[in-house]
């Protein structure tokens, strides 16, 4: 209940509806009656579908079950792009966590060159918190210097091009 909570708990009755109502169609291809649905929602609830954003919302409302957390104070980093995803102040120490999400009892999960980064760097004071089994039953797989207890295999992959579109003259002021 708190991960509904966590990921629908701003939305009106009509919004809940139509996540709903997208996921039964776009998922069991289950036809539903569509009045005009607004794109926020749309984008919304494809953003709700990814699994990492659903273990990072488990992760805020559940991080004091980890032992090692259980009084610590957490601040959100997700978007200063460093490399991991939270903060966990406990006491004097400050550990760096990283959050991922498996939908099953097992399974891999990956590190962007950035997360590796840090996890060279802090060691000890960076963790790979996996929120396992996301399907049924969330439960947490804290892991320590992942890079000195997992074996990792250097991918490298090349970017897509991107197209862009650029206005063919310029814009005057007057």
């Amino acid at each position: 209940m708190d991960l509904i909570n966590g990921l629908f708990g701003t939305e009106n009755v009509k919004e809940y509806a139509d996540v709903i109502k997208l996921f039964l169609h776009d998922n069991y291809d289950i036809k539903v009656s569509f009045e005009k649905i607004k794109p926020i929602v749309r984008t919304r609830f494809k953003k709700l579908q990814q699994t990492g954003f659903e273990a990072e919302q488990y992760f805020i409302l559940h991080f004091r079950e980890i032992e090692l957390f259980s009084k610590g104070v957490s601040t959100d980093a997700r978007l200063y792009g460093d490399g991991y995803d939270f903060q966990i102040d406990v006491g004097e120490n400050s550990f760096l966590t990283e959050i991922k999400g498996i939908r099953k009892e097992k399974g891999k999960f990956r590190l962007t060159e950035n997360e590796y980064d840090k996890a060279n760097e802090y060691k000890t004071d960076y963790f790979i918190v996996l929120v396992m089994n996301l399907e049924s039953n969330p439960t947490f797989k804290t892991i320590n210097n992942p890079l000195e207890s997992l074996s990792f295999e250097k991918r490298i992959i090349t970017p897509r091009q991107t197209k862009e579109y650029r206005l063919t003259s310029e814009i005057a002021l007057l």
